[in-house]
């Protein structure tokens, strides 16, 4: 987390408001200021988010928190490279455009970082944002792709949303879920064939000029984000709860489903996922793993995005985990 802190008494009330075993951090790296959370909800947001709902779905498997005063990926990448026992699965709620990034070698050296990461058997997960097309940048000639969402060795999440408040079903692309095609890393291996699909089958594309049709497509896959059913956290020292929509709610959910599957492996003697995408677009392709997502647009601002369509596409990626397909899936190897 970047300025962003947690505490107990936030995360005891969650547990007990939602009947699940009290959620602990086994390990903090980098520091913590529980006490800032007593000051209401900006401090401690973000992480209060993430941990309660990665808390809640992986139960006992231990959680371990990165906290950085400052937003700096390459940093985060290499403190987890030097861990003598780095936690299996990673998720990871910021982004950034390309554009606002450093230049090409420094997304070149998180990518290659996070490259090492895999083959050390982790798994990285992120939020593919919450700007649609646009970015932090905003409205524009073209639009703005996310980073690091847009790293072919990072797994992007995206976000996914009900018809209505009341009626569970009828799944559709979250308005606001971070999609596209990064300028900066071309089409890997692993998605070429997905993204060849979508671009000459999916009707309402935008226009070519707007987007790289040969770079990285992403979200890879999604989870709720919201808002029509929020996410309730706990927050202000456990005295209050407050509804969260947003891929940062859907990735570290994403996350604890793989820490879970992972869990299983492990069980079985199998190692660990590491980098999912390659399983995760074979798994997508065999059928059965995901909920396909299939209506929608990610017209953030505008109405002006990528369509939601039948198999992978650039607004939810293969769509929601089915988790006994999924699971199925990633043991079959």
């Amino acid at each position: 987390f970047q300025g962003e802190y947690f505490d107990d008494t936030d995360l005891e009330m969650f547990s007990s408001a939602c009947g699940s075993d009290t959620i602990t951090i086994s390990k903090t790296v980098g520091g913590n200021s529980p006490t800032a959370c007593e000051a209401g909800l900006e401090p401690c947001i973000e992480s209060l988010l993430d941990i309660e709902y990665a808390g809640a779905i992986a139960g006992p498997i231990p959680l371990q928190v990165f906290y950085a005063a400052d937003y700096a990926l390459l940093d985060f990448a290499n403190t987890l490279l030097d861990q003598d026992e780095p936690p299996l699965v990673i998720s990871v709620s910021y982004g950034n455009d390309e554009a606002q990034q450093t230049g090409s070698d420094f997304m070149e050296s998180v990518s290659t970082a996070f490259m090492q990461a895999g083959s050390m058997g982790v798994s990285i997960l992120f939020a593919a944002g919450d700007q649609g097309v646009w970015g932090r940048e905003g409205l524009g000639a073209t639009y703005h792709p996310d980073f690091p969402a847009g790293s072919p060795y990072v797994t992007a999440v995206g976000g996914t949303d009900f018809a209505t408040a009341t009626t569970i079903g009828d799944e559709t692309t979250w308005n606001d879920g971070g999609s596209g095609f990064s300028d900066e890393f071309d089409a890997p291996d692993y998605q070429s064939s997905e993204i060849s699909n979508y671009l000459s089958t999916a009707t309402g594309l935008p226009a070519d000029k707007r987007y790289n049709a040969n770079g990285r497509g992403y979200p890879d896959l999604s989870a709720l984000a919201g808002p029509k059913n929020n996410y309730l956290i706990s927050y202000y020292d456990g005295k209050k709860l407050v509804g969260i929509s947003g891929t940062s709610a859907a990735a570290p959910v994403v996350a604890a489903i793989f820490a879970q599957i992972n869990n299983a492996r492990l069980l079985a003697g199998k190692p660990a996922l590491g980098f999912l995408n390659p399983a995760i677009y074979a798994a997508g392709e065999a059928g059965g793993a995901f909920n396909d997502v299939t209506t929608g647009i990610t017209a953030c601002f505008t109405n002006s995005g990528f369509p939601a369509a039948v198999g992978w596409d650039a607004a939810t990626g293969f769509g929601t985990v089915d988790y006994a397909g999924l699971k199925a899936a990633m043991m079959s190897f």
